[in-house]
């Protein structure tokens, strides 16, 4: 079994650390919350070649073993992203926590079949996480941050606030349409358009979730070698 190993970071500032034998892995595409977002979205990937979505949002299960908090991963092709996302690591019901992560996806490999090209690559997370009921109240007001490497020099890639994409309340509803047992689930956000609205191939990437209200992050970066 595939486990994951994050600390917590509780709002009063104490942490410890906890384990999570990842039982599934659910990756949502399409989680914008109007139009408008997923609109940037369909005109981004099709730029590349991708078509836009069967249905919104899409669901897809993956390996589990995917899920790393590795510093490093493997280029498999030239066109290739990574994209930030909130990410839950549900242990139960009723202990979710929130980190951030990245969906790093072979887009060569998408354009035929996206779940071909979201098992081309891990799907990075933090080493570290919040207790969800920490942030329930000020959700909407979190941060989605990523940067990549242009001419060297890390640019930022993506930002918004959390209150574009689906609640973590609805993800967890409709995750039970594909995962019976909500226990060590890994689940992946869906992301936010880029700041250019062009998708961009870097070897290096990084991701950041922000929280204004209790001022404090959680960062993660990692390289495409």
């Amino acid at each position: 079994m595939h486990r994951l190993n994050v600390t917590i970071e509780l709002k009063n500032g104490n942490e410890r650390d906890i384990e999570i034998a990842v039982s599934d892995l659910v990756i949502f595409v399409w989680t914008g919350r109007n139009t408008d977002i997923i609109k940037k979205e369909v005109e981004e990937l099709s730029r590349i070649g991708i078509s836009g979505p069967k249905n919104i949002p899409e669901i897809y299960v993956l390996q589990p073993y995917l899920v790393t908090t590795s510093n490093y991963i493997r280029r498999v092709s030239d066109l290739h992203s990574g994209e930030v996302e909130y990410v839950l690591l549900v242990k139960n019901e009723d202990e979710i926590y929130v980190t951030v992560g990245s969906d790093h996806t072979d887009r060569e490999a998408e354009r035929c079949s996206v779940l071909a090209g979201k098992h081309m690559y891990p799907k990075i997370v933090a080493r570290r996480a919040w207790p969800l009921r920490d942030i329930k109240d000020h959700w909407d007001e979190l941060v989605l941050r990523s940067w990549i490497l242009e001419d060297d020099k890390k640019t930022l890639y993506q930002e918004g606030t959390t209150k574009f994409l689906l609640t973590p309340e609805k993800l967890v509803d409709l995750i039970r349409e594909v995962v019976p047992d909500l226990k060590n689930v890994v689940v992946f956000s869906g992301t936010i358009p880029t700041i250019k609205g062009q998708i961009k191939p870097s070897g290096y990437f990084e991701i950041e979730l922000h929280d204004p209200v209790l001022n404090r992050s959680i960062n993660h970066y990692y390289w495409i070698e």
